[in-house]
């Protein structure tokens, strides 16, 4: 605690690894003294770790000879504050200015949400909040949530619960209906990193918040827990909800050889007819004299006027065809696995518009007759998933 406590205040750098001699950098790393934290691998050639800002600077000589990049991806310390402080004055006093505004601003209530309720409606609920001055922009001080509890047990004798309460800006009204069958078995549960990455953005709207910006998670791990505690300290089970956003990493390869089947067609046709009758069917001439082919066909519908009998006439062409192999360059190999690579992604839901880097391996495969490229795509995206608890 009292190591990262330091860091903060000397100031510290969120960097990324990529390389193939991961393991060599981090042991020579080590070797060195050098503090590195945090540090997770989320792929088979990225890792994510923390460091200080001295001995980052120290981190070049230790790169010699091997295939790794060291890039910065966020930064963070008591430094690196006081540095955009000093740059913008002026932005500085806006803030304090947007401050006291907003302080000002979370003296009164600015969203109500009303939940539990099935058989009351909402308008239903609402009017008595309002008849009590309670609506967006009422001051937090005149609003006297005891008050509305039992006001509200009183109006509507449907109810057996009625919970009130202010978070911030937000005034939340929770309320049980006497009707309301097995509440015991009301669902609630977590929001989950659906795959692993670096947390960029959290907004929670339900729930208890487990990870902040600059954390790197791993699939399955909860972000937001639905266990939260009342205004009267009691622990309480709901569904969480919130988004958060993380920089996450895909990968994916394509393979290509340096040749390709082509057909071509040799000149020789063969043309044979059937005739349908309903359900029956009449083949007429020889079958086809070709091993390979391709065939088309055209129909003629049998009709008079409007009225369309179950007579029809199909011509079949078909067309022999020879398989002959064509080279292709190695560039127009590697093109074509870098597409298919893209296509596997795709496959995965990843949009080529929202990818911000991206890595590309070569490999010559084995039988010296293909290119396998291998592809590493970096976006930042919703992780967040809800996962129900039994």
């Amino acid at each position: 605690m009292i190591t990262r406590l330091w860091a903060w205040l000397t100031g510290y750098v969120i960097i990324k690894l990529k390389g193939a001699q991961l393991e060599t950098l981090i042991n020579r790393i080590a070797s060195h003294g050098f503090g590195i934290w945090d540090l997770e691998r989320v792929t088979a050639n990225i890792m994510i770790g923390r460091i200080r800002i001295k001995h980052f600077k120290r981190l070049r000589p230790l790169l010699s000879g091997l295939n790794v990049r060291v890039g910065i991806v966020g930064r963070a310390g008591l430094p690196f504050f006081i540095a955009k402080v000093i740059k913008r004055k002026g932005l500085l006093i806006g803030l304090v200015l947007a401050a006291g505004f907003l302080y000002y601003l979370t003296g009164f209530v600015w969203m109500i949400e009303i939940a539990g309720n099935e058989q009351i409606s909402l308008e239903q609920i609402n009017a008595v909040l309002i008849g009590q001055g309670v609506k967006v922009g009422a001051a937090k001080s005149q609003i006297r949530l005891r008050y509305l509890e039992n006001l509200l047990l009183t109006e509507f004798p449907e109810l057996s619960w009625v919970g009130a309460s202010i978070k911030g800006v937000l005034m939340r009204v929770e309320v049980v209906e006497r009707t309301s069958p097995n509440l015991a078995e009301v669902q609630y549960g977590d929001m989950v990193a659906a795959q692993n990455g670096l947390v960029t953005q959290v907004v929670p709207f339900r729930g208890t918040t487990l990870v902040s910006v600059g954390s790197t998670v791993k699939r399955g791990d909860v972000l937001i827990s639905g266990e939260y505690y009342d205004q009267y300290g009691r622990r309480q089970k709901g569904s969480a909800e919130g988004i958060v956003r993380a920089r996450v990493w895909y990968d994916a390869f394509g393979e290509a050889a340096f040749s390709k089947i082509t057909e071509v067609e040799t000149g020789n046709y063969h043309t044979n007819y059937t005739i349908t009758v309903g359900s029956w069917t009449v083949r007429l001439g020889r079958q086809v004299p070709f091993a390979n082919h391709t065939s088309s066909g055209q129909t003629w519908q049998v009709q008079i006027g409007r009225l369309k009998l179950p007579l029809a006439v199909t011509k079949h062409t078909y067309a022999e065809v020879d398989y002959q192999t064509r080279q292709i360059s190695p560039e127009q190999a590697r093109i074509l696995a870098l597409e298919r690579a893209w296509q596997q992604l795709a496959a995965m839901g990843v949009e080529r518009d929202q990818v911000s880097d991206i890595q590309v391996d070569e490999y010559i495969i084995e039988d010296q007759d293909g290119i396998r490229v291998g592809l590493i795509a970096e976006l930042e995206q919703d992780i967040a998933e809800f996962a129900p608890r039994l």
